[in-house]
């Protein structure tokens, strides 16, 4: 008796799991062709490419007069005393830590400006994709590839949405007044 018990409310159980997973709506889009079209985007580009740009250019002025300072050692090297010797080159060594701890403050700035820049970009592309799947009725979108161009989705039924187009319009039509 508990068997049967057991059996008809295990089968009850899978019925119902069965019916709510076929209710499920998923829609998929190609994020990379909607980041190519995004309004705004090229303006980020090159504000980050102007950033990018200062900073390497400080990063060349550093790293030359590094450069200058090893040259001028090396040229005057053989007329210094053996403490000259060992203060130059520790006064060196401190430069070079110095260089490379600039270059790695930089990579950490740039990474922030890129995040700084692109974060209003993707909150409006996450708001675009919430607006269209709430219109489609879809509980879930997946991304059809990654951002190195990975196939995410390797297979979507002709009954599946994809929702690209409708979220590049959407961006498109909300895009925000230009400064």
């Amino acid at each position: 008796m508990i068997k049967r018990l057991l059996s008809i409310t295990a089968l009850l159980l899978f019925g119902l799991s069965a019916s709510t997973v076929a209710q499920v709506n998923i829609g998929y889009m190609n994020t990379q062709e909607v980041m190519a079209q995004l309004p705004g985007r090229d303006q980020v580009e090159e504000e980050l490419a102007a950033f990018v740009q200062e900073r390497q250019t400080q990063l060349r002025e550093k790293a030359t007069a590094f450069q200058e300072a090893v040259a001028d050692y090396q040229a005057n090297m053989e007329s210094m005393s053996d403490t000259e010797v060992q203060e130059t080159e520790a006064s060196l060594q401190e430069l070079n830590t110095e260089l490379s701890e600039f270059n790695q403050s930089i990579r950490a700035e740039i990474q922030q400006k890129r995040s700084e820049l692109l974060s209003p970009l993707l909150e409006r592309v996450d708001e675009a994709i919430a607006t269209i799947a709430e219109q489609k009725d879809l509980d879930f979108v997946l991304n059809r590839s990654t951002n190195s161009g990975n196939t995410i989705v390797f297979y979507a039924s002709q009954n599946q949405v994809d929702i690209s187009d409708e979220v590049i319009s959407w961006l498109n039509s909300n895009a925000p007044a230009s400064n």
